[in-house]
């Protein structure tokens, strides 16, 4: 097989064939977004406040919602909601323009271009935190369905006007319903209240032709058949708390992902070895059959070196697996 670029080798994982190397989706994937929409930088801070008007703080390991200490939510009453709703005319934008910078770094003969929708529970916690958000689902189902789907036509809209000129291969719905232990909500709330949602959602994102991914962290096999309704085609960072393997089988789901960022590999204590064999493990248990590609969902920025590893073993080691 004649020697393909990045872009080519990831294809092939996507349409279930076994491509020539174990894909590192963090590099072939290069992604954009609206300036006009997205969080506003608080000068002279750390800090940065979203269009809702959530603010978060920066750490080493990412941002993190300031409301989850202060405990000052803009919004508790789901009923209220209406209230919370960005006042912003999307008219006003040249999304052209807004367009453009994500453009210049693109390079879409070795990359597929990513882009990351806002996410209805995820603004729906960020908003209330997670205990009001639970909560409301429980309590007020109407309000909240009524919500989620306002938040679903608003980020619709924005994402049209956007990938008109960014044109994404890939668009990701961050939605962090589940921790390693289980949902956050029955199945059966999920599917009354937050499915019906998620289906306009990808409906939408196959009518501008990209490829729907579900970003979801922790056990979600209780939803999987529901992901597949929806045509979830990936999943990342798809983690080991599930049967990775059989749900790739059973619903052609890309895995994106599959290295355990709780295990041995990404301890404080952490030698070079084990994080290499974390690497290894990982590409040995999930890539075998294809349909797999690694990524280091967990890894941060705290442990510098670690990053650089992790790359290089998947470079060495992922170059060479479908060569064995």
């Amino acid at each position: 097989m004649a020697d393909l670029t990045e872009r080519e080798n990831f294809q092939l994982v996507l349409d279930g064939k076994i491509p020539q190397w174990v894909p590192n989706y963090s590099k072939v994937t290069s992604g954009g977004g609206s300036s006009y929409t997205g969080p506003k930088r608080i000068e002279g801070t750390n800090k940065t406040v979203n269009i809702f008007g959530v603010e978060s703080h920066s750490t080493v390991d990412g941002p993190i919602p300031t409301n989850t200490v202060t405990r000052d939510f803009i919004m508790t009453d789901i009923t209220k909601w209406r209230d919370i709703m960005p006042d912003i005319d999307l008219n006003l934008n040249d999304w052209e323009a807004d367009a453009q910078p994500a453009l210049d770094r693109l390079d879409r003969r070795e990359k597929f271009a990513s882009y990351t929708f806002g996410g209805m529970w995820e603004a729906m916690h960020n908003i209330m935190g997670f205990e009001n958000a639970l909560e409301s689902l429980a309590t007020e189902p109407e309000a909240t369905y009524d919500f989620l789907n306002a938040l679903a036509d608003f980020w619709i809209d924005i994402m049209q006007r956007f990938c008109k000129y960014f044109k994404p291969d890939i668009v990701t719905t961050m939605e962090h319903i589940a921790t390693h232990q289980g949902l956050l909500m029955s199945p059966e709330a999920y599917r009354t209240i937050i499915k019906p949602v998620h289906q306009k959602v990808y409906d939408a994102i196959r009518n501008i032709g990209a490829i729907p991914q579900m970003h979801v962290d922790g056990y979600v096999e209780p939803v999987m058949q529901d992901y597949a309704d929806l045509g979830v085609r990936m999943i990342q960072p798809f983690q080991v708390f599930n049967d990775i393997n059989k749900y790739k089988e059973m619903y052609n789901i890309v895995a994106v992902g599959g290295w355990d960022a709780f295990g041995p590999g990404n301890q404080p204590e952490s030698t070079e070895e084990d994080t290499r064999a974390s690497v290894r493990l990982a590409i040995d248990t999930y890539a075998p059959g294809g349909r797999y590609a690694f990524w280091n969902s967990g890894a941060t920025p705290r442990y510098p070196d670690r990053l650089e590893w992790i790359d290089n073993e998947v470079d060495v080691y992922g170059k060479a697996f479908y060569q064995k």
